[in-house]
């Protein structure tokens, strides 16, 4: 059975069940992982993250009576036990983070830039013992420079971008790497099940970091360049 065909026979079986008549669900090469859906009385339409093309029907169908439970009661709960453990292992960020990359536009896919270089950044955390090495880490400075976004993090793909206008001799090489440790800290936490990624707990860790206070400073004074 085709990927194309499992996926529309999982999304209308789950369908059926929730009182949804006619099921329509394909696959579509969306950069993150997500779903986009439209539904009105009796019938709906999945757009589906083509990342999943590799699950089994059990794990989309699981993913899909998540979909209608969500669409039909307003009920929001995690994706199945089996379909997360799939998602997050190193089989599929081996083979989908190469996917991802080439997606990605803004990314220079090349952790040395003109000025610093971010694994001699992560090396230095991990020797202070502020993080532990994850050999899947991708690390990149983006291509174009941002200020409103110094920092973002893919845990599901495990890549780390920090932006190139931090790339530069004026900005001290100490922001750079706190900016790295923050994202760092989101890759450790893994999948975010509440919404709450900058919680307690992350801010705690955050400031664990010796220079985290000179560092938000410094990303305030950049920021008011805006």
């Amino acid at each position: 059975m085709s990927s194309e065909i499992c996926l529309q026979s999982a999304f209308q079986k789950a369908g059926r069940d929730f009182g949804y008549s006619s099921v329509k669900a394909e696959f579509t090469p969306f950069k993150e992982f997500k779903v986009r859906w439209q539904r009105s009385a009796g019938w709906a339409e999945f757009q589906v993250s083509d990342y999943l093309m590799d699950a089994d029907e059990m794990m989309m169908e699981g993913l899909a009576r998540v979909l209608f439970n969500r669409i039909s009661k307003g009920k929001r709960s995690n994706y199945p036990d089996e379909l997360r453990e799939w998602m997050t292992s190193q089989d599929f960020v081996r083979k989908k983070q190469p996917v991802y990359l080439r997606r990605s536009r803004n990314l220079s896919r090349s952790g040395q830039g003109r000025h610093y270089d971010l694994q001699d950044s992560y090396e230095r955390l991990i020797a202070a013992g502020l993080v532990e090495r994850d050999d899947e880490a991708f690390l990149s400075w983006t291509s174009r420079p941002n200020l409103r976004r110094v920092g973002y993090c893919s845990v599901l793909m495990k890549v780390i971008a920090v932006s190139s206008a931090l790339d530069d001799e004026v900005v001290p090489e100490f922001v750079t790497e706190y900016v790295l440790y923050h994202e760092l800290l989101h890759l450790a936490n893994g999948l975010s099940l509440d919404g709450q990624a900058h919680g307690e707990d992350f801010r705690r860790c955050e400031r664990l970091h010796p220079r985290w206070n000179e560092a938000e400073e410094w990303l305030k004074r950049l920021s008011l360049k805006l």
